[in-house]
């Protein structure tokens, strides 16, 4: 490290002596480690699966290790303001985020810890350690790959308990002035098979507001959503679970605008969203509107 390089690392209440006792309490140990599963890895990122064996429980602790590192000169101009040289760093951001929503309870993935490495002010490498949920399985993959084989009865049900578990979670959310900013499929994460619990992770963009939601802010969340549900639900149930969303029967001139705007947003994403989630955009089941199906 030279002297216009600075590590920093920070844990969670708890977690620094356990992280000590299994070597991956400095940055550099952490930044390095090829340990456990590799999940995926970009030209400037890897996220890697970690299982802790003796932590005194009966099952290995599972740990996931995000690392980000700067791969070309481009990325600290394009993201000066995103934390490169001013703000809270990715890892920062989604470290916060992930404390409030587990005193929320509203994800069972706790943070661990993040470390930076800035030269000069700049931010050059990074990581984020979370624990895993589990019996994890994302919401796509259940809507993707469960959901279809389930007996029509469990099926029905289990479509019903899915929207009004993910419509509660997001009312909820909302409700305490806060938005994910990247509220996919991907990024909730059912616990052991059981609809009641969702978690969310994956939330750099995630932010609290000062003031009650804009339409506009709670729009941006719900289009994310909304984006590949025409290809799984029936326009019916997408309104179905707006309703269920705004705790109401019936829309009004509000919830209107409020669709209108989720359409708008979502439009631009779907077929991205569909693709991601595996299904041809020639299999779009709903099409540009469920105001056709407004009160």
């Amino acid at each position: 490290m030279t002297m216009l390089s600075r590590e920093r690392m920070h844990f969670a209440p708890g977690w620094e002596a356990r992280l000590r006792a299994v070597g991956l309490n400095t940055f550099e140990a952490a930044f390095l480690c090829k340990r456990g599963t590799l999940v995926r890895r970009s030209g400037s990122s890897e996220v890697r699966r970690i299982e802790l064996e003796g932590d005194g429980e009966a099952e290995p602790r599972v740990l996931f290790l995000k690392k980000y590192w700067v791969a070309r000169r481009a990325q600290l101009r394009s993201r000066v303001f995103r934390g490169t040289l001013f703000g809270a760093s990715k890892v920062r951001r989604e470290f916060s985020n992930l404390l409030l929503l587990n005193a929320w309870q509203r994800s069972e993935a706790a943070p661990v810890a993040f470390g930076e490495e800035r030269r000069a002010g700049w931010l050059w490498r990074s990581f984020l350690i979370t624990t895993g949920i589990a019996g994890a399985m994302a919401v796509d993959a259940f809507i993707r790959d469960v959901l279809p084989h389930l007996p029509a009865a469990a099926r029905r049900s289990s479509r019903r308990e899915l929207l009004q578990q993910v419509a509660g979670l997001t009312r909820e959310m909302h409700a305490r002035q806060f938005t994910h900013g990247d509220l996919y499929w991907r990024n909730m994460i059912i616990a052991e098979d059981d609809l009641a619990r969702i978690s969310l992770i994956d939330m750099p963009r995630g932010r609290r507001h000062a003031q009650v939601l804009s339409v506009a802010a709670r729009a941006r969340d719900l289009a994310a959503l909304d984006a590949p549900a025409t290809g799984f639900f029936r326009r019916t149930e997408r309104l179905r679970f707006l309703l269920e969303y705004r705790q109401t029967r019936c829309l009004d001139a509000s919830g209107k605008e409020l669709i209108r705007q989720v359409l708008k947003l979502a439009a631009p994403m779907r077929r991205r969203q569909l693709d991601h989630v595996g299904v041809e955009a020639a299999e779009h089941t709903g099409g540009s509107t469920a105001e056709t199906a407004l009160c």
